[in-house]
């Protein structure tokens, strides 16, 4: 009898290490699925702060007068991974309307610049692009990892830069 338990641990054993295998390719198939490539069709390749701005600037209100200390939301219909976002675009919303930026929700369908949604731009007072690019990376697009926001904050600081991000991935719906 001890040699008939002694083949069960191993095929027991067997079972296991295969189920586990089927269950690390599983996990690694779906995760990999859904991080994508920001820019995945390179749209941004070769499009500076300037000439960026000069392409978003049309979805700031008509007849407002000047660009200056807003933030545009990009989205898009039935876009999965908005629901990712929902927390960096409350708290940017928070601080930007705290320091009395401009708040504009936009939708598109399609366009020639924007790469993906969910996504973010973030003007200065003379109508400078600080930010553009999506809200966070990885996965989920958590928290933690939210560049829009750390600029929004180093903007209201007094730091200024002109960062399109290019190369990230995450949950975003290509444009």
């Amino acid at each position: 009898m001890p040699d008939l338990n002694n083949n069960l641990t191993k095929f027991q054993f067997t079972i296991i290490i295969i189920w586990l295998s089927f269950t690390v390719a599983a996990f690694y198939y779906f995760v990999m699925n859904k991080l994508v490539s920001f820019d995945v069709d390179n749209k941004l390749l070769g499009i500076g702060h300037q000439q960026l701005a000069t392409l978003l600037t049309p979805y700031i209100a008509p007849g407002r007068q000047g660009v200056g200390n807003t933030v545009l939301h990009f989205s898009q219909p039935n876009c999965d991974c908005q629901q990712y976002s929902k927390a960096h675009i409350q708290d940017i919303n928070l601080i930007a309307s705290d320091n009395e930026f401009t708040i504009i929700k936009v939708v598109i369908h399609e366009h020639k610049i924007i790469p993906a949604t969910p996504s973010v731009a973030i003007f200065d007072a003379q109508g400078d692009i600080i930010y553009f690019g999506p809200y966070g990376q990885g996965l989920a697009c958590s928290q933690t990892s939210g560049y829009a926001q750390t600029m929004l904050n180093n903007l209201i600081k007094g730091y200024k830069a002109h960062i399109i991000i290019k190369e990230a991935k995450g949950c975003y719906c290509s444009v």
